[in-house]
């Protein structure tokens, strides 16, 4: 089964932006109208979520996202991808634990012509997360 243009988009965000660190990928797959809500960082615009990124590709530089499943439904897709990596690097707060980390994530995504426009978490494990790390996390209050 082929992929239309809003799952190629997902797609190619993963891999050349979380996997190969290209956040200015952003300027291009992004709708400047883009919103992102729900998962650890709450409520972001298109600037917000690039600082977000950066912040976790800081906390763990070798970060690696693997798509397991693609749905696509029109201007909808739905992504579930798991996520490894070391946190080797302190952020908000959190010092370096070395320790590998793996999560799953679901995301409902809307892409209208040919641009991300938004983002919606619906999966994040954070109890896993805090688990891997050892420690309680403070996610943002407003999900």
């Amino acid at each position: 089964m082929s992929e239309g243009i809003p799952a190629q988009v997902i797609r190619r965000w993963f891999k050349e932006g979380w996997n190969e660190g290209n956040f200015d990928l952003i300027e291009e797959l992004f709708s400047t109208k883009f919103h992102a809500e729900g998962g650890p960082h709450g409520k972001l615009d298109r600037l917000a979520y690039r600082q977000y990124a950066e912040a976790v590709l800081s906390a763990a530089p070798d970060i690696r996202c693997e798509v397991i499943e693609l749905f696509e439904a029109g201007e909808y897709v739905v992504s579930r991808v798991r996520s490894t990596g070391t946190h080797s690097g302190n952020v908000n707060g959190i010092d370096a634990t070395g320790q590998e980390v793996v999560t799953e994530v679901v995301d409902v995504w809307r892409v209208v012509d040919g641009a991300i426009l938004e983002r919606r978490n619906t999966e994040f494990d954070t109890v896993g997360l805090s688990n891997q790390l050892n420690r309680k996390i403070r996610f943002n209050p407003d999900n």
